[in-house]
């Protein structure tokens, strides 16, 4: 019923009433649950044309953006997959948001892209593609700060800062705590002699490690804060065994083969039972500089039941449950009737949406693999991995 309604949007390429509606909804409850600090006012925006981008840890960071923004909305681009649901769709819609896949380069973002500027609107991007799993900087787009260097409209950047301790990406439940919002001065790009100098402020910018943000900005209480920690560590780091890690209430996190044993604050923090307190971005790089081990003969991962997608540009159509299976040089999915074998080196794009959906994208189709109960973040990095001819082990 819902899937052909849009808002009437207005010539500048949103519903008021929308807007409105979302304001007095949206706005009050990311003030609630992150009470945000703006800091230099001064240099955020009104009105645009304009740019704004910065780090991208948490689902609410695009209506923290628009919190002090009380005469319109941003527009901008999000992932397609949100505009599978009818309810987002038209919400998004309605305020001039288009959907685009992760990674994968669209000619048509540009143009609505430039129709957003025709339009006078603010358009927020985050040139990272997308959220991070552990805090740290992820490299930009190139075509993204190409587009900023390009449109020559200024660009505003800002910092987030408690965006990740305040709902890390793996994690199942939000941190109370209080985000700091810091715009930027505006960057323009004539004020630059090259490109490559333009870029590289672009990038120092938002380069900061978000695990560590100011002290006002850590969270002070956490409903189950271990929830979701084995999304991040798929591994055990003593001995490598895939799945192992664990919590059996949100709070104390152990290991199946292993005799780790800690307990996490609302910071994110592991600690022991002497009260120290471990970093767990230290046992995630110490996960993934482990080799891959084959779990049988040349199998890596193996997830049965997982419901299969095909994605299309204005839908998901599903095909059913399916069995998944990662091997040394392809990736083998049965579906009913239907067998795939797509050698690893024919993937070209991966994606993570919701935590637990992998998008893989080869030159011919995308599909979308369900992995609840396993980490897509896993199945990615290894699939980039085998892509970069590193070769897996036996398993000891």
């Amino acid at each position: 019923m819902l899937d052909g309604f849009t808002f009437k949007k207005n010539d500048r390429g949103f519903s008021e009433k929308s807007f409105a509606f979302m304001r007095r909804t949206i706005i009050p409850a990311t003030r609630y649950l992150f009470r945000p600090r703006i800091v230099n006012p001064e240099y955020l925006p009104q009105t645009g044309p304009c740019f704004i981008y910065g780090n991208h840890s948490n689902y609410f960071d695009p209506f923290l953006i628009n919190v002090g923004m009380e005469k319109e909305p941003t527009a901008g681009v999000m992932t397609r997959d949100q505009f599978h649901k009818p309810i987002p769709r038209i919400f998004m819609d309605s305020i001039g948001i288009v959907p685009t896949s992760k990674y994968v380069p669209e000619p048509g973002i540009i143009r609505s892209v430039m129709k957003m500027i025709d339009q006078n609107r603010m358009i927020v991007i985050f040139p990272e593609g997308g959220r991070r799993w552990d805090g740290r900087p992820k490299s930009l787009i190139e075509t993204t700060l190409k587009l900023f260097w390009k449109m020559r409209i200024p660009v505003h950047p800002v910092q987030l800062h408690g965006s990740y301790l305040g709902w890390p990406r793996w994690a199942d439940h939000y941190r109370k705590c209080s985000m700091e919002l810091r715009f930027m001065k505006p960057l323009h790009a004539s004020d630059f002699d090259s490109y490559e100098e333009f870029a590289e402020r672009c990038k120092n910018l938002i380069r900061f490690d978000e695990y560590n943000p100011p002290e006002e900005a850590h969270p002070k209480k956490a409903k189950k804060p271990a929830a979701g920690i084995e999304r991040l560590l798929y591994r055990c780091p003593d001995t490598g065994k895939s799945g192992a890690v664990f919590t059996p209430d949100g709070e104390h996190v152990y290991c199946r083969t292993s005799s780790m044993n800690f307990r996490m604050d609302a910071s994110s923090r592991l600690i022991d039972s002497h009260g120290k307190r471990h970093s767990i971005i230290d046992f995630y790089d110490q996960i993934r500089s482990m080799p891959m081990e084959f779990i049988n003969e040349d199998l890596l991962l193996a997830k049965r039941g997982g419901v299969l997608f095909r994605v299309e540009d204005d839908r998901r159509v599903k095909l059913g449950r399916s069995v998944a299976e990662l091997h040394g040089e392809y990736l083998e999915i049965h579906c009913g009737a239907d067998h795939q074998r797509i050698p690893v080196e024919d993937i070209l794009y991966t994606s993570i949406e919701q935590n637990h959906k992998l998008t893989l994208t080869t030159a011919d189709k995308a599909l979308q693999i369900n992995l609840g109960g396993h980490s897509a973040l896993q199945w990615k990095h290894y699939i980039q991995r085998l892509k970069r001819d590193e070769k897996p082990v036996r398993e000891v």
